[in-house]
C-alpha cells in the first residue's frame, strides 16, 4: 500500500467511525445553550491529504521542518536525514480526522487554560502547519490539551485554535505528536541482539588489540574467549558482553553528514560479527564532549543476514551519529577492563594439562594451545575504509 493510499484509507475509516458515534455524543449535549457542530475542522486537508509536501512543527523549545523530496520524507533542519513515514502518516491522518464539536473561549487571557496560546517561551501549546505543493496551506493548528469531558468518547477530544483566529474549539479526535523534534526521524539505526553476536574485535589506532569469540559450554552457557587463547589471561566476559550491548536497539541523539565532521585520527574501532554473516564496524570518537560514531555494515562470504546488512547500511552510510549518554560506556570500555587473569587451577580428578579443573573428562579448550580459530586470529577482512 502506498503512503497516499494509506492516508486516504485511514481518513475514510476514522470518518466512518465518527459518523457512527456522532449522534450519541451530540444527543448527550442536547438541552444546553451551546451551539454544537459536527463537521471537519480542516476540510481543505481532508480533500488534499495526498498532496501534503511540507510539515512545520513548533513548540516552546523546538522547531522541525519536514519535507517530502523524491518520495522520501526528510528532516530539513537535520541536513535532510530521513523521517519516519509512520509519524508523518499518523499526524496528517489524525489532523484531517478532527471534527468541530463546540466553540470555546475567544479571550486570549484564557488561552493558557486550554494550552492553545501562541507558541512562545513559556507555552504548552504545539503548532503544526501543513502545506501542499508551492506552499499552499492545507491546515494550521495550535494544538492544546486533551479534554477531560471527552474521556468516554472512543476518539477522545482536545482543544485547539487556528493561528490568527480568536476562537478556540473543542474537537472530536486526538493528535499524538512525536515527543520531540528529534523523534520525527528514524532514530533507531542498528539493532543486533546480544545472542546474535559471534565475535567482537577492538582496534586502537588501526591495530588489533582485542580479539574475542563467543563459545558455548556443554551446559549451554555462552562466554567470550580470547582468540588465540592465552595461558594466563582470558576475556572478561561480563565486560565484553557490555560492549555487545552498544548495538542493541541503538538510537542516536543527533546526526550530521559525514562530510561536515573532521573525524579524529586514531579513533577506536569496534568490529562485531554475527552468526548470520553481518560484519559491523563502529568507529567512535569524542567530539565536543560527546561520543560520536560512524558505521560500516558488510556481509561475510556466504552470509544469510543480508537484509540486516542493507537496513543498517541504508540508515548509516554517509552519516555520523551522536550516541546517547547511556550507551557511551559500552563503546568506550577501557581495554584493561576487557581481559582478566585466569583463576589458579585446582587439583582433583580431571585436573591437569588440557583438562578443566575438577571436571572429569571435559577438554580444557576447543583448540590446541596457541592455535587460532580460522578467520578470527587476524582482523576480520573487508573492513578497510
Amino acid at each position: 500500500m502506498t503512503p497516499k493510499n494509506f492516508i486516504v484509507l485511514a481518513g475514510i475509516t476514522v470518518v466512518a467511525v465518527v459518523g457512527a458515534i456522532a449522534a450519541t455524543i451530540i444527543e448527550s449535549r442536547v438541552g444546553s445553550d451551546i451551539q454544537l457542530y459536527d463537521e471537519p475542522m480542516f476540510p481543505r486537508l481532508v480533500e488534499n491529504a495526498n498532496d501534503v509536501a511540507r510539515i512545520t512543527y513548533r513548540t516552546a523549545t523546538e522547531t522541525a521542518v519536514i519535507e517530502q523530496k523524491d518520495g522520501v520524507w526528510r528532516y530539513a533542519d537535520k541536513y535532510g536525514y530521513p523521517v519516519s513515514t509512520g509519524n508523518v502518516r499518523s499526524v496528517i491522518a489524525s489532523i484531517a480526522a478532527l471534527r468541530k464539536l463546540e466553540p470555546k473561549t475567544d479571550a486570549p487571557a484564557r488561552y493558557a487554560s486550554l494550552a492553545v496560546e501562541d507558541v512562545g517561551p513559556a507555552a504548552r501549546s504545539r503548532e503544526v502547519i501543513i502545506e501542499g505543493p508551492n506552499g499552499v496551506r492545507l491546515a494550521a493548528v495550535v494544538l492544546g490539551r486533551a479534554s477531560g469531558t471527552m474521556q468516554f468518547d472512543p476518539l477522545g477530544g482536545m482543544y485547539l485554535r487556528v493561528p490568527g483566529e480568536a476562537r478556540s474549539w473543542l474537537v472530536r479526535g486526538t493528535v499524538v505528536l512525536p515527543p520531540s523534534a528529534t523523534d520525527w526521524m528514524e532514530r533507531q539505526i542498528v539493532h543486533v541482539p546480544g545472542p546474535d553476536i559471534k565475535a567482537i574485535q577492538v582496534k586502537e589506532k588501526g591495530q588489533l588489540v582485542l580479539n574475542t569469540e563467543k563459545e558455548v559450554d556443554p551446559n549451554g552457557v555462552s562466554r567470550y574467549q580470547l582468540v588465540p587463547r592465552d595461558e594466563k589471561t582470558q576475556a572478561a566476559d561480563s565486560a565484553v558482553k557490555q560492549v555487545a550491548t552498544a548495538i542493541v536497539s541503538l538510537q542516536f541523539d543527533d546526526v550530521r553528514p559525514a562530510s561536515m565532521v573532521q573525524w579524529p585520527e586514531g579513533s577506536r574501532e569496534l568490529i562485531f560479527a554475527t552468526f548470520d554473516g553481518l560484519i559491523l564496524s563502529a568507529e567512535v570518537a569524542e567530539i565536543d564532549g560527546r561520543t560520536w560514531a560512524r558505521f560500516k555494515a558488510s556481509a561475510a562470504p556466504g552470509a544469510t543476514g543480508t537484509a540486516r546488512v542493507k537496513q543498517i547500511a541504508d540508515a548509516t552510510t554517509g552519516w555520523v551519529f551522536q550516541m546517547p549518554t547511556f550507551k557511551a560506556p559500552a563503546f568506550n570500555r577501557l581495554l584493561a577492563e576487557l581481559t582478566e587473569t585466569k583463576a589458579a587451577p585446582t587439583t582433583g580428578p580431571g585436573a591437569g594439562a588440557g583438562g578443566v579443573p575438577g571436571v572429569l573428562g571435559l577438554p580444557g579448550r576447543l583448540t590446541p594451545p596457541g592455535a587460532t580459530i580460522p578467520g578470527l586470529g587476524a582482523p576480520i577482512p573487508g573492513l578497510g575504509r
